[in-house]
Formats: C-alpha cells, sequence, structure tokens
C-alpha cells in the first residue's frame, strides 16, 4: 500500500468525523427578539409584544412585508383576545410599531415570557409563540404603550460581558459597563 492511499484514507477518516454531528449553520431561528412568519407572499418579521407588566397594556411591534408584485394583502393579527387588521400593499410593508398602533389593552402574560398571536392573510391562518418584552433594554422603552418607571429596572445589577468564545469578563469597577 503506497503512502498516497494512506493519505487518501486518513484524510476520509478526519473529513468523516463532521458528517454525523448536528451543524449550527442548518437551524433555522429568529435572529432577534421577535418571532417570523409567512404566509403565502407575506412575511412576519421580528414580531413581539412590549408591555410594562402583567395585566397592563402591551404595543405589537414588528414589520409585515408584502412580497407579491400584484396582490395587496388584507392581514390580521389576533393576541390576547384583541383582533387588529391592516391592509398592506402589493410591494409594501407595515411597520406595526411605527405605521399602525397595535394595542392589546390587557395582555395577562408576564414580560419574558411568551404569547399565542395567531396571523390570517386572506383567510389562511398560523399560530405563533411571541416574546412579551418590557423595558429592562433601553431599546424597548419607547415602545411602551405606557411610561417607562425606571423603578422596574432600579434594583437589577450588569452582569458579566462575554466576548468572542463566551468566556465571562467583568470589571465592577468599569463604568461603562
Amino acid at each position: 500500500v503506497g503512502a498516497g492511499s494512506l493519505a487518501v484514507v486518513a484524510m476520509l477518516g478526519v473529513a468523516g468525523c463532521s458528517a454525523i454531528n448536528p451543524q449550527a449553520t442548518t437551524n433555522v431561528y429568529s435572529a432577534s427578539d421577535g418571532v417570523k412568519d409567512d404566509i403565502g407572499d407575506v412575511a412576519f418579521r421580528h414580531i413581539a409584544l412590549v408591555g410594562s407588566e402583567e395585566g397592563q397594556p402591551a404595543r405589537l411591534i414588528g414589520s409585515v412585508i408584502n412580497e407579491s408584485a400584484h396582490d395587496d394583502a388584507t392581514v390580521e393579527i389576533a393576541a390576547a383576545g384583541e383582533t387588529f387588521e391592516v391592509s398592506v400593499p402589493a410591494g409594501d410593508s407595515v411597520s406595526l410599531e411605527h405605521d399602525e398602533e397595535f394595542i392589546v389593552p390587557s395582555l395577562d402574560t408576564l414580560p419574558g415570557s411568551m404569547e399565542e398571536l395567531t396571523f390570517t392573510v386572506n383567510g389562511e391562518s398560523d399560530t405563533v409563540e411571541a416574546s412579551v418584552l418590557n423595558g429592562v433594554l433601553a431599546e424597548y422603552r419607547d415602545l411602551l404603550p405606557e411610561d417607562y418607571d425606571p423603578s422596574t429596572t432600579d434594583h437589577l445589577e450588569h452582569g458579566p460581558d462575554t466576548y468572542g468564545g463566551g468566556a465571562a469578563h467583568h470589571d465592577p469597577e468599569d463604568e461603562g459597563h
């Protein structure tokens, strides 16, 4: 057996290791705080609810995109017993937090939990679980239906930052973190 044959066999043995392992790049997921879904030519992206606490109003956020070149879409979104309807023209999109005002008057779900939403497009429906967010993250504070109350986060302490490989780095003397 020649050296070339041994090299080929060795390479096959090494290269085959990843063939049986799960590959992270094949996992489809929503890379934001919101959920995504598609019904026909209509795409729902970054859909979530933002509210201060259980039993309080919550705002529906995210985008609805009509990818059809010719047909307008009638979209209904059902959340916590409330149904919101919006028309999305062909080839256009609607920002739920900027173009429309979708407020659930009383959401009986704690922030940090999931709330069931039902999307209906031209009669076809799908149900998803969407995140319920609050003002802990500064980027959501302006989206709260009611004014942000700083006392809800004053008691929280900053945890360790992670960089690259996930190792925690925390410097309590660093005022910037």
